[in-house]
C-alpha cells in the first residue's frame, strides 16, 4: 500500500486527484500508477486502470491472475469490472468511495445497482436497441480459443 501511496503523492503534485495504484504478483510490483484524468483528458485514467494497463503491457498477457491490486480509495464500478476481466484475485483499498465523496460531493459512493437504477445520477439506459442485429454480430464473431 505504500506504494500506491507513493504514486496518489507524485499525482496530487502534479494537479491529480491523489489516488495511486500499485499492482503486485508474488511479493513483486508489476505496475504502479496514479490518477491521469486531468492530464490525460482522459476520464478513464484512474489509478487503477492505469496500473492494469500498465502491467498488461510488462507481462505482455490480458490474464493478471493471481495479482493483488493495493490502491488509495476503493475502486468505483467501473475499476472493479477492470479488475474483474483482468483476473485479479485480490482488491486492497484504503479509503472508501464514500470519504471522497463527502470531499468533493460527485464520486459515485454506491452501488452500481444504485447508479443504474436512478436516472438522475447515471446516463439515462436503453436496451435492446436492434438487438437482434447485435446478436448477429455476436453469433457469427469467431472467439479466439
Amino acid at each position: 500500500m505504500q506504494c500506491a501511496i507513493e504514486s496518489a503523492r507524485r499525482g496530487m503534485a502534479a494537479g491529480e486527484p491523489p489516488i495511486g495504484a500499485c499492482l503486485v504478483r508474488d511479493g513483486e510490483a508489476i505496475a504502479t500508477a496514479h490518477n491521469s484524468v486531468v492530464s490525460a483528458l482522459d476520464i478513464t485514467a484512474h489509478a487503477e486502470i492505469v496500473a492494469i494497463r500498465e502491467a498488461c503491457q510488462v507481462l505482455r498477457a490480458l490474464d493478471l491472475s493471481g495479482c493483488h491490486l493495493y490502491v488509495t480509495v476503493e475502486p468505483c464500478a467501473m475499476c472493479i469490472g477492470a479488475c474483474h476481466y483482468a483476473g485479479i484475485s485480490l482488491v486492497v483499498f484504503g479509503a472508501r468511495l464514500a470519504d471522497i465523496d463527502a470531499l468533493t460531493g460527485n464520486e459515485l459512493g454506491r452501488p452500481h445497482s444504485q447508479l443504474v437504477a436512478d436516472p438522475n445520477g447515471t446516463p439515462a439506459m436503453l436496451g435492446d436497441f436492434m438487438r437482434n442485429d447485435c446478436l448477429d454480430l455476436l453469433n457469427g464473431w469467431d472467439r479466439p480459443s
